[in-house]
């Protein structure tokens, strides 16, 4: 995987199609928290906010989906009716975002290229979509602060053990660096 630079009317970078798969996989994973409705099914609830207008909105259990779409208020119950008026939109806009960059990494995958050339249009929904993925890998890690992104950072560059943690530390380390290079690749062009 290269970082990016200007090129083709776009901002390209050239990976091998594992490292896209992995990607792709990683952008899949996050859609499936996402996109899962968990243990809700069809509660009082649901029924509810199907027949009037929802008024709260507890924060998700699962860390990960926290991660991916936190409170808006420290405040609880401002943000219970925040997370009341948002968090499907929010959740819809996401989905959005990764399906169309694993439809973007669908042409690498499948050998067709070995070069991602994002569109100017396209930059913001990239650059979120990545975040998203960080965001979910954050989230396993159970990266909250300053003094955890040390610990991934260190756990990531350290003597490979084999262990799951120091392979999604690295990944992680991975996407943060790709991400960087096409904000970088974006400033550099104007």
């Amino acid at each position: 995987m290269e970082g990016f630079a200007p090129r083709d009317g776009g901002f390209a970078s050239s990976m091998s199609s594992g490292e896209a798969l992995l990607l792709r996989q990683l952008a899949t994973e996050v859609l499936v928290v996402l996109d899962d409705p968990g243990d809700f099914g069809v509660t009082p609830s649901t029924l509810s906010a199907l027949t009037e207008t929802e008024q709260r909105r507890e924060a998700p259990p699962e860390r990960t989906l926290r991660m991916l779409l936190p409170s808006m208020s420290e405040d609880g119950d401002d943000a219970a009716r925040m997370r009341a008026l948002t968090e499907d939109l929010l959740r819809r806009e996401k989905s959005v975002r990764l399906r169309s960059i694993v439809s973007d990494l669908d042409h690498i995958v499948h050998g067709e290229t070995d070069t991602l050339v994002i569109r100017p249009g396209d930059v913001w929904s990239w650059l979120g979509a990545l975040n998203d993925i960080r965001l979910g890998l954050a989230g396993e890690l159970d990266l909250s602060d300053e003094s955890d992104a040390q610990r991934i950072e260190e756990l990531a560059m350290s003597e490979p053990t084999g262990e799951r943690s120091q392979t999604v530390a690295a990944i992680y380390m991975l996407i943060t660096w790709w991400q960087d290079s096409l904000l970088e690749a974006v400033n550099n062009s104007q």
